[in-house]
């Protein structure tokens, strides 16, 4: 925690030469490359800037633009303006308004950011789950159920997106939403995602105790690191883990880290619908115990 916070310290000085002092922040060329010019004003069109505008205008904020095949995705890229490196999210699905707003908060407490896919409010973009587009190749997207297309390009433009802002040493960082006792529960295991409940007395609503309030984490043996499941459990985080290999992979964020980034360092907060206050205090504790 206090080698956390000396490193938020020392980037606040070190990255000042990278922006400047009226707000307007600068990007490296590949990130301005992508970028649409747009000001906060005209962004005040989608319900998660509108709701967020009056904390937006202290970030740097960005409209990521890119071309793949018949998708032309569109993403906001949200950082810190003095602590750019830091904490770092990906957002795919635009219906989760609650992530949305915790990566706000997340941003403006932590420094780093979030990119967050825009989907017209929608779960989908264009027909394909953008949690379920990390395939680089035909075999691989080929065995995925849900993407349509291979996509390098994808894979590649966000996470170049996503390591030139996380700090070296932080893991892979995801929010969600779910809806209530949906098919993503800790009450709930399959073959491939496994359980551990952080509470005996797991219940319907909101807070850690409830059964949607989970963090998932991944990797490719059949049981969890221990110290990490029990660190996360002794933190009062329910816990999820899931098995990945290639005959499982379903071109998820979390199954591209651990089968092309060579590490398990991948950690995804999940809460209901609605339940805000909840993913802020799992984000404080979650970034805490790092």
């Amino acid at each position: 925690m206090k080698l956390f916070f000396s490193f938020f310290i020392l980037l606040t000085f070190s990255t000042s030469l990278l922006f400047s002092s009226d707000k307007r922040c600068k990007r490296p060329d590949f990130i301005s490359s992508l970028s649409v010019e747009n000001s906060l004003k005209t962004l005040k069109t989608l319900q998660d800037v509108r709701r967020n505008y009056a904390a937006l205008k202290h970030l740097c904020v960005d409209v990521i633009n890119f071309k793949e095949g018949k998708y032309s995705w569109k993403m906001l890229l949200v950082t810190h303006p003095k602590v750019p490196k830091g904490p770092f999210w990906f957002l795919p699905h635009d219906n989760e308004n609650e992530a949305f707003d915790a990566g706000v908060y997340a941003t403006r407490k932590y420094g780093g950011g979030f990119l967050a896919v825009l989907s017209d409010g929608g779960r989908y973009f264009q027909g394909q789950d953008p949690n379920r587009n990390f395939g680089d190749t035909s075999a691989v997207a080929g065995h995925c159920a849900n993407q349509s297309h291979p996509a390098p390009k994808y894979g590649k433009t966000i996470f170049s997106i996503i390591n030139f802002y996380k700090r070296r040493g932080l893991p892979y960082l995801a929010l969600h939403n779910n809806t209530n006792a949906g098919g993503i529960s800790i009450l709930k295991s399959s073959a491939s995602v496994r359980s551990f409940p952080a509470h005996r007395d797991i219940a319907d609503g909101k807070g850690l105790r409830d059964e949607d309030s989970l963090v998932y984490i991944a990797g490719k043996s059949k049981t969890p690191n221990t110290s990490k499941l029990n660190r996360l459990l002794g933190e009062g985080l329910n816990t999820r883990y899931e098995l990945v290999n290639g005959q499982t992979n379903d071109c998820s964020l979390s199954n591209y880290v651990i089968l092309n980034r060579n590490t398990e360092r991948y950690y995804n907060i999940e809460t209901q619908h609605g339940d805000l206050k909840t993913q802020k205090e799992m984000i404080d504790i979650l970034l805490k115990s790092l």
